[in-house]
């Protein structure tokens, strides 16, 4: 009987320990989740963005930029944006839209070999008096913007912005098409079958979607 309850207290005082070191232990988990951005864009058929010229008349096929812009906020809180880029030889990329007779226009560059315009190419067709000799290198073409699920597109003059650029509203949407596409017809003394080169031709338009501060 002496033993028995030796033994019985013993096995009290390992359960007793035993317990203790279970409740000491610890065990964490981290909990990840991810949330979208609130606005993408895309682009609806970059094919389209690809063109060609007439030689003879500078006509082309009507090439266009196309995105399509999709947002699950509120269109007050962003700034859409859209630039036009041209590059030159001896000023870098330059604001490729401009304005004549309160028409728009988008100037594109030429891109091949040693051919790139250089500054006075650009600004020669900009000025509204432009002449064949002086832009070699660089074409204008009036454009024209289709809107679809989009309230607005409007040319505005910021120099934060290099310049000319289109600021576009959402409205109410949430899934919007912006399509900018190039007329067939080059503006008048723009294109010269002497003074443009061989080569491709192009401007850069980049859409950008800015949350307000």
């Amino acid at each position: 009987m002496k033993y028995l309850c030796k033994g019985m207290i013993l096995i009290l005082i390992i359960n007793t320990c035993v317990l203790k070191t279970f409740g000491d232990t610890t065990f964490q988990q981290t909990i990840l989740t991810t949330v979208p951005g609130a606005v993408n864009i895309s682009a609806i058929n970059q094919s389209l963005s690809k063109g060609s010229i007439a030689p003879q008349t500078g006509i082309s096929t009507a090439p266009s930029a196309s995105f399509n812009i999709k947002t699950n906020g509120e269109d007050c809180n962003y700034n859409y944006i859209l630039q036009a880029k041209t590059q030159t030889s001896n000023g870098g990329d330059v604001n490729a839209y401009f304005k004549n007779s309160n028409k728009e226009y988008i100037i594109l560059g030429n891109i091949s070999g040693t051919n790139l315009p250089n500054t006075n190419s650009i600004n020669n067709i900009k000025s509204g008096a432009q002449n064949i000799s002086g832009n070699p290198n660089a074409i204008a073409y009036p454009i024209n913007n289709t809107l679809i699920n989009i309230q607005s597109s409007t040319m505005n003059n910021n120099s934060n912005y290099g310049g000319l650029y289109y600021s576009i509203e959402m409205g109410n949407s949430q899934n919007g098409n912006f399509i900018q596409t190039l007329d067939t017809t080059p503006l008048t003394n723009t294109y010269s079958t002497s003074n443009d080169r061989a080569g491709t031709y192009q401007a850069i338009i980049t859409l950008t979607a800015s949350r307000n501060p």
